[in-house]
Protein backbone atom coordinates (compact mmCIF):
# COMPACT_ATOMS: atom_id res chain seq x y z
CA UNK A 1 0.00 0.00 0.00
CA UNK A 2 2.88 2.14 0.41
CA UNK A 3 4.38 1.89 -2.78
CA UNK A 4 1.00 2.76 -4.35
CA UNK A 5 0.77 6.31 -2.43
CA UNK A 6 4.03 6.71 -3.51
CA UNK A 7 3.61 6.47 -7.06
CA UNK A 8 0.41 8.07 -7.14
CA UNK A 9 2.34 11.13 -5.28
CA UNK A 10 4.85 10.91 -7.63
CA UNK A 11 2.98 11.13 -10.83
CA UNK A 12 1.28 14.56 -9.04
CA UNK A 13 4.54 15.67 -8.53
CA UNK A 14 5.70 18.47 -10.77
CA UNK A 15 9.39 17.85 -10.87
CA UNK A 16 8.61 14.44 -12.95
CA UNK A 17 7.53 14.59 -16.44
CA UNK A 18 4.17 13.76 -17.38
CA UNK A 19 3.27 10.74 -18.85
CA UNK A 20 1.44 11.23 -22.15
CA UNK A 21 -1.45 8.94 -23.11
CA UNK A 22 -1.86 7.35 -25.67
CA UNK A 23 -5.18 8.19 -26.55
CA UNK A 24 -5.95 10.46 -29.86
CA UNK A 25 -7.37 13.67 -28.17
CA UNK A 26 -10.81 14.40 -29.01
CA UNK A 27 -11.33 11.11 -30.61
CA UNK A 28 -14.63 9.37 -30.03
CA UNK A 29 -13.47 5.49 -29.11
CA UNK A 30 -17.10 4.65 -29.76
CA UNK A 31 -16.71 5.78 -33.09
CA UNK A 32 -17.51 2.06 -35.08
CA UNK A 33 -14.42 1.09 -36.31
CA UNK A 34 -12.35 -1.82 -36.40
CA UNK A 35 -9.44 -1.06 -33.99
CA UNK A 36 -6.10 -2.83 -33.73
CA UNK A 37 -5.19 -3.46 -29.65
CA UNK A 38 -1.69 -4.45 -28.22
CA UNK A 39 -1.72 -4.46 -24.32
CA UNK A 40 1.48 -5.37 -22.63
CA UNK A 41 2.15 -6.85 -19.30
CA UNK A 42 3.97 -5.44 -16.33
CA UNK A 43 7.70 -5.07 -16.97
CA UNK A 44 7.34 -7.59 -20.05
CA UNK A 45 7.16 -10.77 -18.10
CA UNK A 46 6.27 -13.76 -19.61
CA UNK A 47 3.08 -14.49 -17.09
CA UNK A 48 0.73 -15.83 -20.44
CA UNK A 49 2.93 -18.99 -21.85
CA UNK A 50 4.71 -22.23 -19.74
CA UNK A 51 7.12 -23.31 -22.16
CA UNK A 52 5.00 -22.97 -25.81
CA UNK A 53 1.84 -23.22 -24.79
CA UNK A 54 -0.66 -21.55 -22.59
CA UNK A 55 -0.88 -21.57 -18.77
CA UNK A 56 -3.65 -20.51 -16.42
CA UNK A 57 -3.11 -17.34 -16.56
CA UNK A 58 -3.23 -17.43 -20.73
CA UNK A 59 -6.67 -19.10 -20.22
CA UNK A 60 -7.59 -16.55 -18.08
CA UNK A 61 -6.86 -14.07 -20.68
CA UNK A 62 -8.27 -16.20 -23.89
CA UNK A 63 -11.53 -17.26 -21.56
CA UNK A 64 -12.26 -13.14 -21.06
CA UNK A 65 -11.64 -12.20 -24.34
CA UNK A 66 -14.26 -14.68 -25.86
CA UNK A 67 -16.50 -13.20 -23.00
CA UNK A 68 -16.42 -9.48 -24.41
CA UNK A 69 -19.38 -9.76 -26.78
CA UNK A 70 -21.48 -11.25 -23.71
CA UNK A 71 -20.82 -8.21 -21.16
CA UNK A 72 -20.28 -5.61 -24.11
CA UNK A 73 -23.34 -6.00 -26.88
CA UNK A 74 -22.66 -4.13 -29.81
CA UNK A 75 -18.62 -5.02 -29.15
CA UNK A 76 -16.66 -8.14 -30.45
CA UNK A 77 -13.71 -9.71 -31.16
CA UNK A 78 -12.53 -10.31 -34.94
CA UNK A 79 -9.47 -11.62 -34.25
CA UNK A 80 -6.87 -12.10 -30.94
CA UNK A 81 -4.05 -13.86 -29.63
CA UNK A 82 -2.24 -14.13 -26.29
CA UNK A 83 1.39 -14.62 -26.46
CA UNK A 84 3.48 -14.59 -23.12
CA UNK A 85 3.74 -11.09 -22.82
CA UNK A 86 1.18 -9.53 -24.00
CA UNK A 87 -2.06 -9.41 -26.45
CA UNK A 88 -3.56 -8.84 -29.97
CA UNK A 89 -6.71 -8.14 -30.42
CA UNK A 90 -8.78 -6.85 -33.01
CA UNK A 91 -11.62 -5.24 -31.31
CA UNK A 92 -14.84 -4.46 -33.29
CA UNK A 93 -17.01 -1.42 -32.24
CA UNK A 94 -20.06 -1.34 -33.70
CA UNK A 95 -23.14 1.32 -34.21
CA UNK A 96 -24.08 1.50 -30.50
CA UNK A 97 -21.28 -0.22 -29.26
CA UNK A 98 -19.14 0.84 -26.09
CA UNK A 99 -16.44 2.88 -26.21
CA UNK A 100 -12.71 0.82 -27.14
CA UNK A 101 -11.28 2.00 -24.39
CA UNK A 102 -14.25 1.03 -21.88
CA UNK A 103 -14.11 -2.01 -23.29
CA UNK A 104 -10.07 -2.43 -22.72
CA UNK A 105 -10.04 -1.38 -19.28
CA UNK A 106 -12.63 -3.52 -17.66
CA UNK A 107 -10.83 -6.74 -19.83
CA UNK A 108 -7.61 -5.82 -18.32
CA UNK A 109 -9.67 -5.29 -14.78
CA UNK A 110 -11.33 -8.33 -15.25
CA UNK A 111 -7.98 -10.64 -15.76
CA UNK A 112 -6.32 -8.61 -12.97
CA UNK A 113 -9.15 -9.60 -10.68
CA UNK A 114 -9.02 -13.50 -12.06
CA UNK A 115 -4.92 -13.81 -11.21
CA UNK A 116 -5.13 -12.00 -8.44
CA UNK A 117 -7.40 -15.16 -6.50
CA UNK A 118 -4.17 -17.18 -7.22
CA UNK A 119 -1.51 -14.50 -6.97
CA UNK A 120 -2.40 -11.32 -5.41
CA UNK A 121 1.03 -9.95 -5.73
CA UNK A 122 1.41 -10.33 -9.22
CA UNK A 123 1.69 -7.20 -11.30
CA UNK A 124 -0.43 -7.99 -14.37
CA UNK A 125 -0.73 -5.16 -16.89
CA UNK A 126 1.40 -2.07 -18.55
CA UNK A 127 -0.33 1.24 -18.35
CA UNK A 128 -2.73 1.84 -20.75
CA UNK A 129 -2.60 0.15 -24.36
CA UNK A 130 -1.53 0.51 -27.83
CA UNK A 131 -4.51 0.96 -30.59
CA UNK A 132 -4.67 1.69 -34.04
CA UNK A 133 -8.08 2.48 -36.03
CA UNK A 134 -7.68 0.18 -39.29
CA UNK A 135 -7.72 1.95 -42.61
CA UNK A 136 -9.06 -0.51 -45.22
CA UNK A 137 -9.74 -4.06 -46.32
CA UNK A 138 -5.86 -4.68 -47.37
CA UNK A 139 -4.86 -3.39 -43.68
CA UNK A 140 -7.14 -5.66 -42.07
CA UNK A 141 -5.91 -8.60 -43.82
CA UNK A 142 -2.40 -7.90 -43.26
CA UNK A 143 -3.27 -6.91 -39.56
CA UNK A 144 -5.22 -10.21 -38.84
CA UNK A 145 -2.34 -12.53 -40.83
CA UNK A 146 0.11 -10.55 -38.22
CA UNK A 147 -1.88 -11.71 -34.95
CA UNK A 148 -2.55 -15.09 -36.38
CA UNK A 149 1.05 -15.97 -37.04
CA UNK A 150 2.59 -14.13 -34.10
CA UNK A 151 3.15 -17.21 -32.00
CA UNK A 152 5.10 -18.99 -34.61
CA UNK A 153 7.62 -15.54 -35.05
CA UNK A 154 7.66 -15.21 -30.96
CA UNK A 155 11.40 -15.78 -31.22
CA UNK A 156 11.53 -12.41 -33.42
CA UNK A 157 8.99 -10.55 -32.28
CA UNK A 158 9.78 -6.66 -30.39
CA UNK A 159 8.67 -7.84 -27.10
CA UNK A 160 10.61 -11.19 -27.15
CA UNK A 161 12.31 -12.21 -24.12
CA UNK A 162 13.80 -15.42 -23.10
Amino acid sequence: MIAMVKEKACRDDDRFPKRKSPRIPGYDYATPNYYFITICTHEKKCIFWNGNKLNNFGRIAWDAALQIPEHFPGNRVDSFVIMPNHIHMILVVEPGGTDATVVMGQYKSRISKEIHKTDPEQRVWQTSFHDHGIRGYRQYLRIREYIQTNPMRWDKDCFYVE
